[in-house]
């Protein structure tokens, strides 16, 4: 069993002796799935695939429902005008928490502001879109920033603006990982509860690699906010 993010290239998995494949949040259509899916290996996905040959089985990590409880509590910190920064690449995580964006924002009658980054940018990334939003849209007043290299960067964009943060600009991200912890200030984020995640992917798994295909999807626990300084009042 392979664990983690898969060699981007399909010639190097041809060298590995695969039973079966963990992959997580896996990009549309990606060549690693394709060529696993081509040898007819049981596989199972962290974050629903969009874009392979055949569905593969998944455990459900509520990026919507995640989004939206970030929102809503940046609204509820007094926020009105959340902008949000997304990854370029086609992940499901990025398409669900883009839409769900859009529709929050109808709903709360607020300007669409959503900007996307490439994630080999890094905090470079999440630092440039937000300078280019803080610029064009200076009524921002929180950003809701799932991936946490990208909200470190913000932060520093927020910063060399001069406005001051929580008072002037809220920041939100998703993965409560070092990043969120270590940020100044540190970043309020959701628990995920991964290693519950990764249990019930494993179980996913060896349910497939003994035949039984009768559970193609798995709910994984509902996401916690951990609330920081970043975004209190």
């Amino acid at each position: 069993v392979s664990g983690g993010f898969l060699p981007r290239l399909p010639e190097s998995l041809e060298q590995l002796d695969l039973d079966g494949a963990l992959v997580i949040e896996p990009l549309a259509r990606d060549p690693n799935v394709d060529y696993l899916q081509r040898r007819g290996l049981p596989m199972v996905a962290i974050g629903k695939l969009s874009g392979a040959r055949r569905a593969v089985p998944y455990v459900d990590i509520h990026s919507a429902q995640t989004t939206v409880l970030l929102l809503d509590h940046l609204r509820g910190q007094g926020a009105r005008n959340v902008a949000m920064i997304l990854g370029s690449a086609q992940r499901n995580s990025y398409i669900e928490s883009g839409a769900a964006y859009q529709a929050w924002a109808r709903r709360h009658r607020q300007p669409n502001l959503l900007a996307r980054a490439d994630e080999s940018r890094g905090e470079e990334g999440g630092y440039q879109a937000a300078q280019a939003l803080l610029i064009e849209h200076p009524q921002i007043d929180a950003f809701c920033v799932p991936v946490d290299a990208f909200a470190v960067g913000a932060v520093r964009a927020i910063k060399e603006s001069g406005r001051r943060i929580p008072q002037d600009v809220k920041v939100a991200t998703r993965y409560d990982g070092i990043r969120a912890r270590t940020c100044q200030p540190p970043l309020t984020a959701v628990d995920l509860h991964l290693d519950q995640i990764a249990h019930q992917a494993v179980d996913l798994l060896f349910d497939h690699l003994r035949g039984d295909a009768t559970r193609r999807k798995v709910a994984g626990p509902e996401a916690q906010l951990v609330l920081r300084e970043s975004s209190a009042r």
